[in-house]
C-alpha cells in the first residue's frame, strides 16, 4: 500500500518533514543529506508496510538542502519520488529539497 503523500511531505502544521521510500530487499535504511553533514547512521528509517520504510524529522530551517537514502550500509540512492534532483558528482543523483 503505498504511502498518502509523496516524499519528502512538508508538514507545515506538525513541523516535520517525513520521507519515505519502497525498496523491499532492504533490511536497513537510513536519510544522510547537507542537513546533517551526511551522517550514514544518524536518521534510520522504520520498515512500515511490506517493502516501505519511513522517518519524519523536525522541520528544518528555511533553505536549499541535498539528501539521499543509504541502503543496507553500502548503497546510495536518491528519493525516486523527488522529481528534484541535481548531479551528485558520483554519475549519481542528490535528491533536492526546498524549504521556504
Amino acid at each position: 500500500m503505498k504511502p498518502i503523500h509523496d516524499s519528502p511531505f512538508v508538514d507545515k502544521r506538525k513541523h516535520t518533514i517525513e520521507f519515505h521510500l519502497e525498496i523491499g530487499a532492504a533490511k536497513k535504511v537510513s536519510l544522510a543529506g547537507t542537513f546533517n553533514h551526511w551522517a550514514q547512521d544518524l536518521l534510520q528509517l522504520t520498515p512500515t508496510k511490506k517493502g516501505f520504510w519511513k522517518i519524519s524529522i523536525p522541520m528544518l530551517p528555511n533553505g536549499v538542502y541535498k539528501y539521499k537514502f543509504f541502503i543496507d550500509e553500502k548503497m546510495w540512492m536518491e528519493d525516486i519520488e523527488n522529481p528534484l534532483r541535481e548531479p551528485d558528482g558520483c554519475n549519481g543523483w542528490n535528491s533536492i529539497l526546498a524549504i521556504q
